[in-house]
């Protein structure tokens, strides 16, 4: 069947624009695999589980904490008698801070190993048992201080220890993070550099250098890895053909798109495809 798109969950969270689920065992069998437009978080305390999220496997062994943030393609994959609690929270009722902290680790950081004692697994309980009691005086407000207090307790668990006394305030990983989420929001239309620095106000040479500095990486690499990123999604997940991606993507020449995503990822779309098709391996509905 043809299948031009990959599934979205939209606006499917209550009103709150918070869920919150205790799974003694997770679904069997592997679900579809879909992006949300919201941030879910798995708070595993026993057993263990596996999720493919962009691509990537990650295994949740034992008491383990996991994060995918909106637009990321995940999937179960693996569920051995895992006990865990599924937190679903639309991206306007995490705090700023919280949330630029947690993009900031994904695709390399997006699951780590806690001790059963850590304060998220505590809090989550008293956020869910709060919920289940229903409207009260103040409900929204005692909602909201819950959730800040959870997902404030779960960020600050994913800053690697190295990284505790790097000032997450600077001008410098401001202007970083505003960028990479102007990325987020604008690289199918906007694919120079120049004119993200202009929205920053600052010059494209000084754009250049502040990523370098805080992430390593040039500013232009992080436009390219995000339609590269989007690109595999689409070759991976859908059936659309690769003049149709290219097209989906901002290029109007399809062959420039086929020399960008060779020469960056080593192998041709068609190759990528024939190797990684998704749907040569399951039938969907």
């Amino acid at each position: 069947m043809l299948k031009t798109r990959i599934p979205i969950h939209h606006k499917e969270l209550s009103t709150e624009g918070i869920e919150m689920l205790p799974f003694k065992d997770l679904s069997q069998g592997p679900a579809m695999p879909h992006r949300d437009d919201h941030y879910m978080f798995i708070l595993q305390q026993k057993g263990r589980s596996s999720w493919t999220i962009d691509f990537k496997q990650w295994p949740l062994e034992q008491v383990a904490v996991c994060f995918v943030a909106p637009g990321q393609v995940h999937q179960c994959l693996l569920n051995e008698h895992a006990k865990c609690w599924m937190l679903f929270v639309e991206p306007k009722l995490i705090p700023m801070e919280y949330r630029t902290t947690i993009d900031s680790f994904m695709y390399n950081r997006q699951v780590i190993e806690l001790k059963i004692d850590h304060p998220v697994f505590a809090l989550a309980e008293i956020l869910y048992d709060f919920m289940q009691q229903g409207e009260k005086v103040f409900y929204q407000s005692i909602l909201h201080a819950h959730i800040n207090a959870l997902i404030g307790q779960l960020t600050a668990a994913f800053v690697p220890q190295s990284q505790l006394y790097q000032s997450r305030s600077s001008h410098k990983y401001q202007l970083v993070t505003m960028f990479k989420s102007l990325i987020r929001q604008q690289f199918k239309e906007i694919k120079q550099v120049k004119y993200y620095a202009e929205q920053l106000h600052i010059t494209p040479l000084y754009l250049n250098e502040v990523s370098k500095e805080i992430t390593g990486f040039i500013a232009s690499y992080w436009i390219q890895n995000e339609v590269l990123l989007e690109a595999q999604r689409l070759l991976f997940y859908t059936n659309m053909d690769i003049k149709e991606i290219a097209f989906s993507l901002g290029y109007e020449d399809h062959t420039y798109f086929s020399r960008f995503f060779k020469k960056n990822l080593g192998c041709t779309a068609g190759q990528f495809r024939q190797k990684n098709h998704y749907l040569s391996n399951y039938t969907h509905e």
